[in-house]
C-alpha cells in the first residue's frame, strides 16, 4: 500500500484556494465580544437577534465543518446543491444527517425550499466528494451563481459529465472520488425494541435536518486498492502562544494496559492506511468500487471492533464534549459525530453511543450526564501533539476506569457554570440540551449555543486555519 506523509504544506498546496480563517478582525473590537476578567477568555452570549444575523451573518466563531455536494431527484426535477456539515450520526444502520436551510435569514441563508421539496418527493440523494480543482470550482460557481428555484438547471450548467447513482436515479459526477447514495430512513426499532424513526427528518432552529440511510459506497477504485489516498485533516491549523497555557500529560499506563480496544486517533487522516480498514467492494463499475449495504440494520452489524469501524473515509471533524459528572468533576469526550445543524439559533449536535455493541461502540458515561444535566460544551482542538494525545488518552479511557481522566490528560479545565472549559483550546460553545433524538446505535443531541468563548491569543495575525475538503495524494 502506497502510504505517503501527511504534511501541511502539502495540503495548503491544493487546498489554498479553500481555506478559511477565522477571525477575520479583532474580536476585541467588536461589540459583541466581551473579556471575562477572571479567565481572560473572550466571550460572546448567544442567540443572536434576528436582525443581528440578517445584517452579519458570518458564523460567529470557526466550527469545522466539511463540505460536499448533494444531487437528488424525484423523477422529474433535478437538484444540487452544496452542504456544509454532513455528519455520520449512526453506526447502524449506517445513518448520515444534512441539514439545510428552512427560512430566509440573510443574503447567504436562504431557503431552499425547492431543493427540499425534490428531496422529500424523490427520497434519495448521492453526496459527492470531488477533488481540489477545475471541476469543483465549476460546480461550486454554478450553485453560488445560479438562484435555487432553479437548482434544476444547475447540473446542465455545470458542463460536467454524470451518470446515474447505482441505488437511486440521483446524477453521480464522474469527476466524484466518493459517493455516498442513501435513502431517506424509514420507522423501525433500535437493539433493544424502541422505536426510532417516526419520520426522516428532525427540524430546529432555521434548518430541517435530513437523517438518510447510507445503501451504498462509490470510491474510485485506484484509492480503494490504495495506489492513490485520500488526505484529510479533521481540526483546524493555529499557532498559540504556548506559554499562555502549557500542557503536560501524565497519563495513566496501568490503566491503558487493561483496555480491551485501543482507538487510533490522528488529525491528520489518511485512506486507505496501514491504521484503517480495507475498502470491501462488491463491484467495480465505472472506475469505482461500489459496496452496497445490507437493508436492516441487524445484518450490518459487526461484532468485531475493527469490522465495525466506518466502511470508508467520510470527512468528519472532531468536537471535544465536555460535561460536569458531579460539581467539580468534568468529564470529556471526543465525538467525531460532532456538528451544528441550525444557524439560527445556533444549534451544536454530538452522537453518543447509546448501545451496546462491542468495546468501540458501548454506552458512554457520558450519555447519562447529559440527559441528567441537560447541558454539555463543545471545544475545538487544533492540531498540536499534546491536543492529539489528549484525545487518544479520552477518547480510549472512559470515566469509570479514570475519574481524573480530563486531569490525566494533560488538559487544564477552566470553571463554567454550563460546562469545563478545556483552557488549551481556541474555542469552545456552551450548549443547553434542547432535543434528544434516538437513532438505533447512538443518541443525537441537540445543544443550542448559550455562549462562545474564544481564547484572547487568536487573532487575525494568528488565526484558526481549516479546509472543508479533502485533498488526495498521488
Amino acid at each position: 500500500m502506497n502510504e505517503k506523509p501527511l504534511k501541511l504544506k502539502d495540503l495548503r498546496q491544493n487546498l489554498a484556494p479553500y481555506l478559511y480563517v477565522w477571525p477575520k478582525s479583532p474580536l476585541t473590537s467588536s461589540p459583541v465580544w466581551r473579556e471575562d476578567p477572571e479567565s481572560r477568555m473572550l466571550v460572546r452570549d448567544m442567540p443572536e437577534e434576528d436582525a443581528a444575523v440578517a445584517a452579519d451573518d458570518q458564523w460567529p466563531a470557526l466550527f469545522p465543518f466539511p463540505s460536499s455536494l448533494v444531487t437528488t431527484t424525484d423523477g422529474e426535477r433535478t437538484g444540487l446543491e452544496i452542504n456544509v456539515g454532513a455528519s455520520i450520526v449512526n453506526r447502524f444502520p449506517y445513518v448520515i444527517s444534512l441539514s439545510l436551510c428552512k427560512q430566509n435569514l440573510s443574503e447567504r441563508y436562504q431557503n431552499t425550499r425547492t431543493f427540499m421539496e425534490i428531496l422529500e418527493r424523490g427520497g434519495a440523494v448521492s453526496i459527492q466528494l470531488l477533488p481540489p480543482g477545475a471541476e469543483l470550482d465549476r460546480a461550486l460557481q454554478v450553485i453560488q451563481s445560479t438562484p435555487e428555484t432553479e437548482t434544476s438547471n444547475r447540473i446542465a450548467q455545470t458542463g460536467l459529465a454524470v451518470r446515474q447513482a447505482k441505488t437511486n436515479p440521483s446524477a453521480v459526477f464522474q469527476a466524484a472520488y466518493l459517493v455516498f447514495e442513501a435513502r431517506l430512513v424509514k420507522p423501525g426499532k433500535d437493539f433493544s425494541g424502541h422505536p426510532i424513526y417516526p419520520q426522516p427528518w428532525v427540524d430546529a432552529g432555521s434548518h430541517r435536518t435530513y437523517l438518510l440511510e447510507i445503501n451504498a459506497i462509490q470510491l474510485r477504485q485506484d484509492i480503494a486498492i490504495g495506489k492513490n489516498q485520500i488526505l484529510w485533516r479533521n481540526s483546524p491549523g493555529w499557532h498559540p502562544n504556548l506559554e499562555w497555557e502549557q500542557t503536560v500529560f501524565p497519563g495513566n499506563d496501568a490503566i491503558m494496559k487493561k483496555l480491551a480496544y485501543n482507538k487510533i486517533y490522528t488529525p491528520d487522516y489518511v485512506f486507505p492506511s496501514a491504521n484503517t480498514i480495507a475498502f470491501e467492494s462488491d463491484a467495480v463499475e465505472d472506475g469505482m468500487a461500489i459496496k452496497y449495504l445490507a437493508p436492516l440494520p441487524e445484518d450490518q452489524v459487526e461484532v468485531d471492533n475493527d469490522r465495525a469501524r466506518w466502511p470508508s473515509f467520510f470527512p468528519s471533524p472532531m468536537g471535544l464534549i465536555t460535561t460536569w459528572v458531579a460539581d467539580g468533576v468534568p468529564n470529556l469526550m471526543p465525538c467525531g459525530s460532532t456538528t451544528i445543524i441550525s444557524r439560527h439559533p445556533m444549534i451544536v449536535v454530538c452522537c453518543v453511543a447509546s448501545s451496546a455493541i462491542n468495546e468501540r461502540y458501548t454506552a458512554r458515561a457520558t450519555l447519562e450526564v447529559i440527559r441528567r444535566t441537560k447541558r454539555f460544551g463543545c471545544g475545538i482542538p487544533f492540531v498540536h501533539n499534546a491536543i492529539t494525545t489528549a484525545i487518544k488518552y479520552t477518547g480510549n479511557v472512559s470515566h469509570g476506569l479514570d475519574p481524573e481522566k480530563v486531569k490525566n490528560s494533560g488538559l487544564v479545565v477552566m470553571s463554567n457554570e454550563w460546562s469545563p472549559i478545556l483552557r488549551a483550546l481556541p474555542v469552545h460553545f456552551d450548549c443547553e440540551v434542547i432535543d434528544e433524538t434516538p437513532l438505533g446505535t447512538h443518541s443525537m443531541f441537540m445543544g443550542e449555543v448559550r455562549k462562545i468563548w474564544a481564547r484572547p491569543d487568536v487573532t487575525p495575525e494568528d488565526p484558526l486555519e481549516w479546509s472543508p475538503w479533502a485533498d488526495l495524494a498521488f
